[in-house]
């Protein structure tokens, strides 16, 4: 396996919103083991689109479930489901304070709901 392939994941949520929140405070930690799910965003609001995303949740609560060419949301979000796999957390993302949340909204979206995970299959990025 290629060691230095690492991919970036939402930690809560999925392609069509962020209501799912699989994770209790401070996890996914460094070094957690991981189930990760990879989407292609291929549409959104009637447009084409063009975006890999990949979610992760504790492997305990993965789910099989039946994979579908394409899924088009009451948002117009359209998705494909790639695949999923296995990986392990190399950088968790940061747990903030309210106060330091809010004191850079779109930074802080980021930094607090995602993490870079090493997955155990590199083919799941590709």
């Amino acid at each position: 396996m290629d060691e230095s392939t690492t991919i970036i994941a939402k930690t809560i949520g999925s392609p069509a919103g962020i209501d799912d929140n699989p994770w209790e405070s401070g996890h996914p930690a460094d070094g957690e083991r991981v189930a990760i799910f990879a989407f292609a965003v291929t549409g959104v609001d009637d447009r084409s689109a063009d975006i890999r995303t990949y979610h992760v949740t504790p492997p305990d609560q993965a789910r099989e479930g039946t994979v579908v060419p394409e899924h088009r949301s009451p948002q117009g979000v359209v998705t494909t489901w790639l695949g999923c796999g296995t990986g392990t957390v190399v950088e968790p993302a940061t747990h903030l304070d309210i106060q330091q949340a809010m004191m850079d909204l779109d930074s802080s979206a980021k930094t607090m709901f995602e993490c870079r995970v090493r997955p155990d299959n590199p083919d799941l990025t590709r």
